[in-house]
């Protein structure tokens, strides 16, 4: 998938634009705070369905207006076209959000982060090594969710059971044995899409570690969230008192992570603070990889900022291995001359200053 055009109306200091991308590579160039990087923050909330920058989405809405609108042509690999929309309103007596696909609304976001295998690196992105277990379980699900149709649906039904069990184990007295069988069908479900899809990963990431950081003792292992040798009914019948003091299910998918380590120590002790983004830029590589190998499907990979996030020689190669993929780049810098030109006959140069786009090539 890959997106042909893409309109805004009143997101942050973007009054109104168009813009028809090039399949293969784009380039957004502008000032510091001239309205790049909210270009790419309407893509992502187009296809994630939130923002990057805020946590509440009402807040991308323009000061003095009371919606934002994203209206998107999205080219199917087949060639087919597809059309997205998204609305979030803020208006006395109206709020919320609207989600359109082909003039029809939305089941959710995920029926639209389906439609575009959205990726994105920026400064946030360097969370995944560093930070909590949360950010690589996103990463993980990111990939199971675009090659494991029957992901999702797994998902939403152990949170369910789990927001169930943890609402039980907070009133004390409630049976929680009817939330844990339907928890242990779940998980062990979500836990064979994860291993299957980790297990395709490690070798397609390892060549791409290779390629971006000449580094061959990087290691990938999964953690599903439990002792996946006894049955996660059993665990959370067994230690249901010790929950019940904790307030929370302690044991489950949703305590899942991935580890990754340089020879046998964690990579964030033995990895600089750039061998880091480079390590992150071939996470990213190596799932575009994945994606266009195991369904025959091109990602869309935004990359904010990218000269601060890599030099010139590793920024060339990420661009160079994701086009191999077939994936679609767009790419903001404050000069085009910093960015590495790709070859190919399909490639935009857009300039933003003050909200303002214009196509330059």
């Amino acid at each position: 998938m890959t997106i042909a055009r893409l309109d805004i109306q009143h997101l942050r200091n973007i009054s109104q634009a168009r813009l028809e991308f090039g399949e293969q590579f784009n380039v957004i160039v502008g000032a510091n705070a001239s309205g790049k990087t909210s270009l790419l923050e309407a893509i992502y909330l187009l296809g994630m369905g939130r923002s990057f920058r805020t946590s509440r989405v009402q807040h991308v809405i323009q000061a003095g207006q009371g919606q934002f609108t994203l209206s998107a042509r999205i080219r199917s690999d087949s060639g087919a076209l597809i059309t997205a929309g998204m609305a979030q309103v803020r208006q006395a007596g109206k709020q919320g959000r609207i989600l359109r696909v082909d003039g029809k609304n939305a089941r959710s976001s995920a029926q639209l982060a389906e439609i575009i295998p959205l990726q994105l690196i920026n400064q946030q992105s360097f969370n995944l090594i560093d930070e909590g277990p949360v950010y690589r379980r996103k990463f993980l699900d990111w990939g199971v969710f675009h090659v494991e149709h029957g992901f999702f649906a797994n998902w939403q039904h152990y949170m369910r059971a789990l927001k169930q069990r943890n609402a039980a184990l907070k009133q004390r007295r409630v049976d929680t044995r009817a939330w844990e069988a339907e928890m242990s069908e779940a998980a062990i479900q979500l836990h064979r899409m994860r291993e299957t899809y980790v297990d395709a990963l490690r070798p397609i990431l390892l060549q791409s570690v290779q390629e971006m950081l000449d580094v061959d003792d990087i290691s990938l292992d999964y953690r599903p969230g439990w002792d996946t040798q006894e049955p996660l009914a059993a665990i959370l019948s067994r230690d249901v008192e010790q929950d019940r003091q904790q307030g929370f299910t302690r044991y489950g998918p949703q305590r899942a992570d991935l580890v990754f380590k340089r020879g046998t120590v964690a990579a964030k002790e033995r990895l600089s603070r750039g061998q880091q983004k480079l390590l992150v830029s071939a996470l990213v590589l190596g799932q575009a990889r994945l994606l266009a190998q195991r369904q025959a499907r091109r990602s869309t990979v935004l990359i904010d900022d990218i000269t601060a996030e890599l030099d010139a020689e590793h920024c060339a190669r990420l661009m160079s291995a994701l086009a191999g993929t077939g994936a679609q780049l767009l790419v903001t810098a404050i000069e085009a001359t910093s960015v590495p030109e790709m070859p190919g006959s399909d490639n935009r140069v857009f300039h933003v200053e003050h909200g303002r786009i214009k196509t330059v090539v």
